[in-house]
């Protein structure tokens, strides 16, 4: 894990952050507590990187402001954290926030703690996004080449490759879909894609479903990306 921080590059933040923001590491999937400077309540953070994390929150966080992370579940010190981005879900805020601090600070933080315990310095995270997820929500379904839908679910986020779907109903790896969405005020989404994996979330009893779709980049995409990310 020291290894992991000091080959990290830096993102380049510009005006078109769906494009230009990229991910080097997956974040892994948690439940863990902290405290973010500015907020009277701890927050959740519910996944995590060696380049940043994503938390739930009860108070906003204000786009681009550097703010200290605390951990209160492992050792370590502190770590400076830019927000990227924070929109509403529900009765919550959830944040998008990138880690500033130099690797030194890094290495010596809770979050390397956090990233060993999660299994990160095992090599159990193997795949690489090439472009970010967005957070989002709506009712969706998933439907097969026939048009016959096989389940219906809700869109949690969404990239130029690919989408995060959670349904009652698990879809097997290798089924070739299509997402469909067609929520008033949004652009219509039609795209086919490949199921790449399908795990049961022990919080919710759903199925995260995350799917690959057959064309990165549509007009299609790229358009609802804009429109969910103004």
């Amino acid at each position: 894990m020291l290894n992991v921080f000091s080959k990290l590059r830096s993102f380049l933040l510009g005006q078109e952050i769906i494009e230009s923001e990229r991910r080097r590491a997956v974040r892994i999937p948690c439940r863990l507590k902290a405290a973010v400077e500015g907020l009277g309540a701890p927050v959740n953070v519910v996944n995590l990187s060696v380049l940043g994390m994503r938390v739930e929150a009860t108070g906003r966080l204000r786009k681009n402001i550097v703010v200290v992370v605390e951990g209160r579940e492992y050792p370590g010190k502190p770590l400076s954290a830019r927000v990227i981005w924070c929109q509403t879900r529900g009765s919550q805020y959830l944040a998008g926030l990138m880690f500033v601090g130099s690797n030194e600070e890094k290495n010596t933080s809770w979050v390397k703690g956090a990233l060993d315990k999660l299994g990160a310095s095992q090599n159990r995270v193997k795949e690489r996004r090439a472009h970010i997820r967005v957070p989002t929500e709506g009712i969706a379904y998933l439907s097969n080449r026939s048009g016959d839908r096989l389940c219906e679910g809700q869109l949690r986020n969404v990239g130029l490759g690919g989408a995060l779907f959670l349904s009652e109903i698990g879809v097997q790896a290798g089924t070739t879909v299509r997402l469909q969405l067609d929520t008033m005020g949004r652009p219509k989404l039609d795209e086919p894609a490949t199921v790449r994996s399908c795990r049961k979330d022990v919080r919710s009893q759903q199925f995260l479903v995350g799917i690959q779709f057959a064309d990165t980049g549509t007009d299609a995409v790229r358009k609802f990306l804009k429109q969910i990310h103004k």
